[in-house]
Protein backbone atom coordinates (compact mmCIF):
# COMPACT_ATOMS: atom_id res chain seq x y z
CA UNK A 1 0.00 0.00 0.00
CA UNK A 2 1.28 3.45 -0.77
CA UNK A 3 0.64 7.01 0.87
CA UNK A 4 1.26 10.42 -0.78
CA UNK A 5 -0.62 12.25 1.75
CA UNK A 6 -3.26 11.97 4.39
CA UNK A 7 -6.54 10.71 3.00
CA UNK A 8 -9.45 13.04 2.08
CA UNK A 9 -12.44 14.13 5.06
CA UNK A 10 -15.37 14.01 4.05
CA UNK A 11 -16.44 16.39 6.87
CA UNK A 12 -13.68 18.94 5.18
CA UNK A 13 -14.78 18.52 1.83
CA UNK A 14 -16.37 20.66 -0.50
CA UNK A 15 -20.24 20.35 -1.39
CA UNK A 16 -21.75 18.85 -3.64
CA UNK A 17 -19.53 16.41 -4.61
CA UNK A 18 -19.02 15.21 -7.58
CA UNK A 19 -19.06 11.55 -7.31
CA UNK A 20 -18.27 9.22 -10.23
CA UNK A 21 -20.56 6.28 -11.35
CA UNK A 22 -18.23 3.34 -11.58
CA UNK A 23 -15.76 5.85 -12.33
CA UNK A 24 -16.10 8.28 -15.51
CA UNK A 25 -17.59 5.24 -17.07
CA UNK A 26 -19.29 7.14 -19.34
CA UNK A 27 -16.01 7.30 -21.47
CA UNK A 28 -14.65 4.01 -20.26
CA UNK A 29 -14.89 0.34 -18.89
CA UNK A 30 -17.49 0.83 -15.92
CA UNK A 31 -15.70 -0.26 -12.08
CA UNK A 32 -12.22 -0.73 -13.87
CA UNK A 33 -9.23 0.89 -12.59
CA UNK A 34 -8.92 2.70 -15.71
CA UNK A 35 -12.54 4.61 -15.64
CA UNK A 36 -11.42 5.48 -11.50
CA UNK A 37 -8.32 6.92 -13.28
CA UNK A 38 -10.12 8.85 -15.79
CA UNK A 39 -12.52 10.21 -13.32
CA UNK A 40 -9.42 11.66 -11.23
CA UNK A 41 -8.27 13.36 -13.77
CA UNK A 42 -11.56 14.93 -14.76
CA UNK A 43 -11.62 16.17 -11.68
CA UNK A 44 -14.14 13.90 -9.42
CA UNK A 45 -14.16 14.71 -5.75
CA UNK A 46 -15.58 10.76 -4.86
CA UNK A 47 -15.63 6.89 -6.91
CA UNK A 48 -18.61 5.47 -6.45
CA UNK A 49 -18.15 1.25 -6.70
CA UNK A 50 -19.94 -1.72 -6.63
CA UNK A 51 -18.73 -5.17 -4.49
CA UNK A 52 -19.36 -8.32 -4.67
CA UNK A 53 -17.95 -11.46 -3.20
CA UNK A 54 -16.38 -14.20 -5.25
CA UNK A 55 -16.56 -18.24 -4.95
CA UNK A 56 -12.85 -17.79 -3.31
CA UNK A 57 -14.25 -14.97 -0.39
CA UNK A 58 -12.51 -11.91 -2.22
CA UNK A 59 -14.14 -8.85 -2.28
CA UNK A 60 -14.29 -7.84 -6.29
CA UNK A 61 -15.54 -4.94 -7.81
CA UNK A 62 -18.39 -5.72 -10.39
CA UNK A 63 -22.08 -4.21 -10.36
CA UNK A 64 -23.67 -7.42 -12.37
CA UNK A 65 -24.77 -10.15 -10.54
CA UNK A 66 -23.89 -12.70 -12.95
CA UNK A 67 -20.97 -12.67 -15.81
CA UNK A 68 -23.66 -12.70 -18.24
CA UNK A 69 -23.19 -8.68 -19.98
CA UNK A 70 -19.64 -9.77 -20.55
CA UNK A 71 -19.26 -13.37 -21.66
CA UNK A 72 -23.00 -14.36 -22.98
CA UNK A 73 -23.14 -17.19 -19.64
CA UNK A 74 -25.11 -16.26 -17.00
CA UNK A 75 -22.69 -17.82 -14.11
CA UNK A 76 -23.20 -15.91 -10.44
CA UNK A 77 -20.28 -13.73 -9.16
CA UNK A 78 -20.50 -15.49 -6.15
CA UNK A 79 -19.85 -19.08 -8.04
CA UNK A 80 -16.67 -17.70 -10.01
CA UNK A 81 -13.19 -17.23 -8.20
CA UNK A 82 -11.13 -14.31 -8.40
CA UNK A 83 -8.67 -15.79 -11.38
CA UNK A 84 -12.16 -16.48 -13.46
CA UNK A 85 -13.60 -13.08 -13.04
CA UNK A 86 -10.07 -10.87 -13.96
CA UNK A 87 -10.72 -13.48 -17.10
CA UNK A 88 -13.13 -11.05 -18.31
CA UNK A 89 -12.62 -8.63 -20.67
CA UNK A 90 -14.54 -5.69 -19.53
CA UNK A 91 -14.15 -3.37 -22.41
CA UNK A 92 -10.76 -4.50 -22.60
CA UNK A 93 -9.94 -4.30 -18.93
CA UNK A 94 -10.17 -6.38 -15.84
CA UNK A 95 -12.19 -6.55 -12.94
CA UNK A 96 -10.09 -5.17 -10.12
CA UNK A 97 -10.54 -5.87 -6.23
CA UNK A 98 -11.50 -3.70 -3.66
CA UNK A 99 -7.99 -4.03 -2.28
CA UNK A 100 -6.78 -2.40 -5.56
CA UNK A 101 -9.20 0.34 -5.40
CA UNK A 102 -8.48 1.41 -1.80
CA UNK A 103 -4.58 1.27 -2.94
CA UNK A 104 -5.78 4.03 -6.14
CA UNK A 105 -8.07 6.02 -3.90
CA UNK A 106 -4.99 5.92 -1.30
CA UNK A 107 -2.56 6.69 -3.79
CA UNK A 108 -4.66 9.40 -5.76
CA UNK A 109 -6.14 10.88 -2.15
CA UNK A 110 -9.78 10.53 -3.52
CA UNK A 111 -12.97 9.47 -1.24
CA UNK A 112 -14.80 6.11 -2.28
CA UNK A 113 -18.83 5.64 -2.23
CA UNK A 114 -18.73 1.73 -1.57
CA UNK A 115 -21.75 0.25 -2.97
CA UNK A 116 -22.30 -3.45 -1.18
CA UNK A 117 -24.47 -5.40 -3.75
CA UNK A 118 -25.06 -8.44 -1.45
CA UNK A 119 -25.04 -8.74 2.63
CA UNK A 120 -22.72 -10.88 4.33
CA UNK A 121 -19.77 -8.53 3.18
CA UNK A 122 -19.72 -5.41 5.30
CA UNK A 123 -17.62 -6.80 7.71
CA UNK A 124 -14.43 -7.67 5.46
CA UNK A 125 -15.19 -4.70 3.75
CA UNK A 126 -14.58 -2.80 6.79
CA UNK A 127 -11.57 -4.46 7.94
CA UNK A 128 -10.11 -3.53 4.40
CA UNK A 129 -11.12 0.10 4.60
CA UNK A 130 -9.62 0.61 8.24
CA UNK A 131 -6.11 -1.80 6.77
CA UNK A 132 -6.21 0.80 4.04
CA UNK A 133 -7.07 3.66 6.62
CA UNK A 134 -9.43 5.31 4.83
CA UNK A 135 -12.07 5.86 7.36
CA UNK A 136 -12.71 9.11 6.93
CA UNK A 137 -12.77 9.01 3.03
CA UNK A 138 -16.03 6.77 2.90
CA UNK A 139 -19.27 5.94 2.67
CA UNK A 140 -20.70 2.32 2.69
CA UNK A 141 -24.29 2.61 0.97
CA UNK A 142 -26.12 -0.41 -0.10
CA UNK A 143 -29.94 -0.76 -1.22
CA UNK A 144 -29.97 -3.92 2.04
CA UNK A 145 -30.97 -2.29 5.17
CA UNK A 146 -28.86 -5.64 6.94
CA UNK A 147 -25.84 -4.54 5.02
CA UNK A 148 -26.10 -1.51 6.86
CA UNK A 149 -27.17 -2.93 9.81
CA UNK A 150 -23.94 -5.40 9.70
CA UNK A 151 -21.39 -2.38 8.89
CA UNK A 152 -22.96 -0.24 11.96
CA UNK A 153 -22.21 -3.35 14.41
CA UNK A 154 -18.71 -4.01 12.93
CA UNK A 155 -17.17 -0.48 12.75
CA UNK A 156 -19.60 1.83 13.60
CA UNK A 157 -17.12 4.87 12.30
CA UNK A 158 -17.57 3.87 8.85
CA UNK A 159 -20.41 5.96 7.38
CA UNK A 160 -23.64 4.65 5.96
CA UNK A 161 -25.86 5.65 3.30
CA UNK A 162 -29.52 3.73 2.40
CA UNK A 163 -29.95 3.57 -1.24
CA UNK A 164 -33.10 3.97 -2.86
CA UNK A 165 -35.10 4.24 -5.71
CA UNK A 166 -35.93 0.51 -7.05
CA UNK A 167 -38.54 0.14 -9.72
CA UNK A 168 -41.51 -0.45 -7.37
CA UNK A 169 -45.36 0.34 -7.10
CA UNK A 170 -45.15 -1.25 -3.75
CA UNK A 171 -46.75 1.13 -1.23
CA UNK A 172 -44.15 0.12 1.57
CA UNK A 173 -41.41 1.08 -0.91
CA UNK A 174 -42.82 4.34 -2.87
CA UNK A 175 -43.60 5.51 0.98
CA UNK A 176 -40.46 4.96 2.44
CA UNK A 177 -38.89 6.91 -0.70
CA UNK A 178 -41.47 9.95 -0.07
CA UNK A 179 -40.73 10.02 3.97
CA UNK A 180 -37.37 8.46 4.12
CA UNK A 181 -36.51 9.31 7.73
CA UNK A 182 -38.15 6.48 9.73
CA UNK A 183 -35.73 4.02 6.80
CA UNK A 184 -32.64 6.40 7.77
CA UNK A 185 -33.11 6.12 11.54
CA UNK A 186 -33.73 2.88 11.89
CA UNK A 187 -29.84 1.74 10.49
CA UNK A 188 -27.91 5.02 11.79
CA UNK A 189 -26.96 6.16 8.48
CA UNK A 190 -25.62 9.08 7.35
CA UNK A 191 -26.52 9.95 4.01
CA UNK A 192 -29.46 9.38 1.57
CA UNK A 193 -28.75 8.22 -1.57
CA UNK A 194 -31.96 8.53 -4.53
CA UNK A 195 -32.26 7.95 -7.86
CA UNK A 196 -32.78 11.37 -9.30
CA UNK A 197 -36.00 10.53 -11.23
CA UNK A 198 -37.86 10.34 -7.70
CA UNK A 199 -41.18 11.64 -7.99
CA UNK A 200 -40.92 13.65 -4.45
CA UNK A 201 -37.10 14.13 -4.68
CA UNK A 202 -37.39 18.14 -5.40
CA UNK A 203 -39.87 18.73 -2.16
CA UNK A 204 -38.29 16.01 -0.01
CA UNK A 205 -34.20 16.82 -0.61
CA UNK A 206 -34.07 19.89 1.39
CA UNK A 207 -36.26 18.40 3.84
CA UNK A 208 -33.52 15.57 4.30
CA UNK A 209 -30.39 17.96 4.73
CA UNK A 210 -32.15 20.16 7.04
CA UNK A 211 -32.26 16.83 8.99
CA UNK A 212 -28.78 16.62 8.72
CA UNK A 213 -28.52 14.18 6.40
CA UNK A 214 -25.99 14.38 3.19
CA UNK A 215 -27.82 13.72 0.15
CA UNK A 216 -26.28 12.02 -3.12
CA UNK A 217 -28.29 11.76 -5.72
CA UNK A 218 -27.68 9.13 -8.40
CA UNK A 219 -27.25 8.64 -11.73
CA UNK A 220 -27.62 12.48 -12.58
CA UNK A 221 -26.29 13.27 -16.63
CA UNK A 222 -27.57 16.34 -17.54
CA UNK A 223 -25.80 19.14 -16.61
CA UNK A 224 -29.13 21.35 -16.00
CA UNK A 225 -30.28 18.40 -13.51
CA UNK A 226 -26.84 18.77 -11.64
CA UNK A 227 -27.23 21.98 -11.33
CA UNK A 228 -31.13 22.22 -10.24
CA UNK A 229 -30.07 19.21 -7.61
CA UNK A 230 -27.10 21.33 -6.59
CA UNK A 231 -29.28 24.70 -6.09
CA UNK A 232 -31.66 22.61 -3.91
CA UNK A 233 -28.75 21.48 -1.23
CA UNK A 234 -27.79 18.06 -3.04
CA UNK A 235 -24.11 17.07 -1.47
CA UNK A 236 -23.33 14.82 -3.61
CA UNK A 237 -24.17 13.86 -7.69
CA UNK A 238 -23.85 10.52 -8.95
CA UNK A 239 -22.86 10.81 -12.36
CA UNK A 240 -21.12 8.80 -15.23
CA UNK A 241 -19.66 12.08 -16.54
CA UNK A 242 -17.84 13.55 -14.07
CA UNK A 243 -16.26 15.79 -16.53
CA UNK A 244 -19.83 17.72 -17.38
CA UNK A 245 -20.33 18.52 -13.41
CA UNK A 246 -17.49 20.35 -12.96
CA UNK A 247 -18.28 22.53 -16.97
CA UNK A 248 -21.61 23.31 -14.99
CA UNK A 249 -19.32 25.03 -12.06
CA UNK A 250 -19.87 22.00 -9.22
Amino acid sequence: MRETQPPPNLYHMKTPLIIAHRGASGEAPENTLAAFALAQRQGADMLELDVRRSADDRLVVFHDATTERWNGCARPVQACSLAELQQLAIGGERVPTLEEVLDFAVTNHIALNIELKETGSATQCATLVRRFRLVEAVVVSSFYPQALHELRQVAPEIRRGYLMGVRSWRPDVRCREFWPFFALRAVAAHAWHPYEGLPSLEWVLPRVRRAGYAVHVWTVDDPLRMRVLADLGASGIITNYPERARLVGL
